[in-house]
């Protein structure tokens, strides 16, 4: 699961996210659970939140 507690440089975020993203080692499934499906399982998200968080 991604996470980031680094506030003196809140730009440092987006570097994180990008390194996942292109980290060629990862597969696909795994860039999604890293950036979103952990967090879904660990929050009990239903199939219905998931689906409106994919709509947007």
């Amino acid at each position: 699961m991604f996470g980031f507690d680094q506030m003196i440089w809140p730009q440092a975020i987006g570097i994180g996210i990008d390194t996942i993203e292109h980290a060629d080692f990862l597969t696909t499934e795994q860039k999604r659970d890293i950036l979103y499906n952990n967090a879904a399982r660990f929050l009990r998200l239903s199939k219905q939140e998931i689906a409106r968080d994919h709509a947007r």
